[in-house]
């Protein structure tokens, strides 16, 4: 059965509603660090494929590289996007490694387990994901048991001073594959 992919915002208390709004940000300035939880079969009553090579970038609003001439998106081209992938222990938010964009993207993934099934009842032993995967085994949907089944990641943009003004539709686009 294909994942079933939800975001969800720095609390797990609601779902990320798109379009989501990054606000204003201005030129030569740093944006609000926004967090979110990426989940696979968030409370799930059963099991779902697990998402594998799992990575997370930007791209416009056809999946492309903001690059297209007449139909540039600068958010994109010029990778102003940083994330943090908090369900690793990362902390390079506002390091090069960090960035992501049309000439990045970045491994996530979670060193969590998924404890319990939707049912409340504990598995014999913890169910740990490999690097860069996201389980989708049934969960009872509540963070602390189910933290191989989501990742956390922090977003924030950094504008450069010779940015052009005006709103900017982008994606932020987890790629992965699934059996």
């Amino acid at each position: 059965m294909n994942p079933i992919v939800s975001w969800y915002n720095a609390t797990n208390a609601a779902p990320v509603t798109t379009p989501f709004n990054f606000g204003v940000i201005d030129a030569d300035d740093l944006s609000t660090v926004f967090t979110f939880n990426i989940w696979n079969n968030k409370g799930g009553a059963t099991d779902v494929s697990k998402m594998e090579d799992c990575t997370i970038t930007t791209r416009d609003m056809s999946g492309g590289l903001g690059n297209t001439v007449g139909s540039e998106i600068e958010v994109v081209k010029n990778n102003w996007f940083h994330c943090q992938v908090d369900s690793l222990g990362e902390t390079d938010l506002t390091q090069e490694s960090s960035r992501i964009g049309k000439d990045y993207s970045k491994p996530i993934g979670t060193t969590g387990s998924t404890t319990k099934d939707n049912s409340g009842a504990s598995y014999p032993t913890p169910i740990t994901p490999a690097a860069r995967e996201i389980l989708g085994v049934k969960n009872n949907g509540v963070p602390i048991d189910a933290a191989g089944n989501f990742v956390t990641v922090s977003l924030q943009a950094d504008v450069p001073l010779e940015a052009k003004s005006g709103q900017q539709a982008f994606k932020i686009r987890v790629s992965y594959r699934y059996v």
